[in-house]
């Protein structure tokens, strides 16, 4: 019996022992504890309370005495809540995307498309597709007399937008709902009493010098033969001569009308507006690279322009100055409609002039002009097909140059060529090619390529005072304005008939080739059915020049 008192009671203690020890094992040990630390629970990970841990036995406590046994479980501390910020949705509409409301966490940079954060998504995922146009039909109005009509399109409420069809693919402009009177497309239209050819006359590089306002340090210039009072004696006279002969319905002045470096009060420039309107006849002036150096500015000068009673122009918002169609209408239609351009290139442009925004000094024409005028002549080819179309500006392209080349031009050469006197002159052209053709711009011939594919069948331009040539090209006219003044360079010719270039002063024992070059349209179809030089001094204008 004492044996066995013996035996039991060492068992008792053994496991004494084991609860103390809580290993479990029966045999009285000490823990191997491994010491987890606490960490803090976020939104994106679960936290836990510190605890020791046995590998032997396998148990987990809170303290390292073992006197709080845990689960592992029980040593989990849940993840904490998003921290959000809200951000409004935006509604779709049929012009622009919309976006989910959503909550985005400041933690872990989680998006939600809920408050509570279950429906997680990616940013991409918040944008909504627009919605379909709420469109509305619009019956086409016919025209009616000179009022435009409407063209059948469908008009969103959403938006405002114009469409073509009725599922809204087809996209267009307020523009492109306007049903057409064909004289209303023009900016101007100049009508022409039926039973006659129309004459149209072009003035080019007048270029004005009032060496009474020249800037100090200015040389170069015969203060004499340019004096203030002078203008009627270089001007002014041919100018009257040269209208008054040709009697025309229309007048284009190709650019350089005045030297705007030798006009900064605006004298000049007023003066020639008024005399220009006092024949009563249209008169359609474009901007040469000369022009706009006066510091009076070239929006000043538009407005002069514009004020004048018989003055054809428009200022527009687009690159340079003045971009505007005449149209030559006789017995109700529309015979001959000239795009007038502003080719830029003043490189004296003054401070006051290029505070416009649109004044530009690199040369030819910017792609808001062309883009212009394609879309006026597309809308004018579909009312009117048979409308013959000109371009008139003040530098030339270098097509021009290409014209040129028939007669023996070459790009760098200095001899004169009159056409006139060569043997070999096609019928319809004449003049003369002065000393060169400087090649500007539209070397690669786009926009000349484009102009003809619109139908285009002659260009008009200044520039070059000695030269006077008007060639026909590749189906085109191709012409430079007769030198209109004895401002700067022009020609002259001896009694022997050679032509040379002068600047000022008439070389002695030769005359001014001063006038204009005349262009006559046919009644029949507005075609050009004539062109020739008027030269002042000279009876009925003409030169024999056999």
């Amino acid at each position: 019996m004492r044996g066995v008192k013996t035996k039991s009671f060492l068992v008792s203690v053994l496991a004494a022992v084991c609860l103390f020890s809580a290993c479990g094992t029966g045999t009285a040990h000490e823990h191997d504890f491994v010491k987890l630390s606490s960490r803090k629970a976020t939104c994106t990970k679960e936290g836990r309370l510190a605890y020791w841990y046995c590998e032997d036995c396998g148990k987990y406590y809170l303290d390292a005495k073992a006197t709080k046994e845990v689960t592992l479980a029980e040593t989990v501390i849940p993840k904490a809540a998003h921290e959000t910020t809200k951000t409004d949705g935006i509604e779709a509409t049929c012009v622009t995307s919309g976006k989910m409301t959503y909550w985005t966490c400041s933690v872990c940079n989680g998006i939600f498309t809920d408050e509570a954060c279950t429906v997680k998504v990616e940013a991409s995922q918040l944008t909504l597709p627009t919605t379909a146009h709420d469109l509305r039909h619009v019956e086409a109005v016919p025209v009616n007399g000179n009022e435009n009509g409407v063209k059948e399109h469908w008009n969103c409420v959403g938006c405002n937008g114009f469409f073509a069809d009725e599922k809204g693919t087809q996209k267009i402009t307020l523009e492109d709902t306007i049903a057409y009177y064909v004289m209303n497309i023009p900016d101007f239209i100049v009508e022409v009493p039926v039973g006659r050819d129309p004459v149209l006359l072009q003035l080019s590089d007048t270029q004005i010098i009032d060496a009474g306002q020249s800037r100090p340090g200015r040389d170069g210039l015969d203060p004499v033969f340019w004096a203030t009072n002078q203008m009627n004696a270089r001007c002014f006279d041919y100018l009257t001569e040269t209208i008054e002969a040709t009697n025309p319905d229309l007048i284009l002045l190709t650019g350089d009308i005045v030297y705007g470096e030798f006009d900064d009060n605006g004298s000049v420039w007023t003066k020639i507006v008024e005399f220009m309107d006092s024949f009563e006849i249209p008169w359609a002036p474009v901007f040469g690279n000369h022009d706009n150096e006066s510091k009076m500015g070239v929006d000043w000068q538009c407005q002069q322009l514009e004020n004048a009673e018989h003055c054809l122009f428009e200022q527009k918002e687009l690159t340079g100055n003045g971009n505007y169609s005449v149209g030559i209408a006789q017995g109700g239609e529309l015979k001959r409609v000239f795009y007038m351009l502003d080719t830029n290139g003043c490189n004296g442009a003054s401070t006051e002039s290029l505070a416009n925004g649109h004044t530009v000094r690199s040369i030819g024409l910017k792609q808001d002009q062309v883009d212009w005028y394609t879309k006026q002549i597309s809308i004018l080819h579909e009312v009117s097909p048979a409308t013959k179309i000109s371009f008139a500006y003040h530098i030339q392209m270098a097509a021009f140059a290409d014209a040129c080349a028939q007669y023996g031009f070459e790009a760098n050469g200095t001899s004169t060529i009159n056409i006139d006197r060569l043997s070999s002159k096609a019928e319809s052209d004449f003049g003369v090619i002065g000393t060169r053709i400087r090649i500007d711009w539209d070397e690669t011939r786009r926009i000349f390529e484009g102009m003809k594919a619109l139908g285009a069948d002659s260009m008009f331009v200044g520039h070059e005072h000695c030269n006077s040539a008007s060639i026909m090209y590749e189906g085109v006219r191709f012409q430079f304005g007769q030198k209109s003044s004895q401002y700067d360079a022009y020609n002259v010719v001896d009694a022997n008939g050679v032509v040379s270039r002068v600047f000022g002063r008439p070389s002695a024992g030769t005359t001014s080739l001063i006038g204009g070059s005349v262009v006559v349209l046919s009644e029949d179809d507005g075609s050009i059915a004539k062109a020739y030089i008027y030269y002042c001094g000279y009876p009925d204008g003409s030169i024999d020049w056999s």
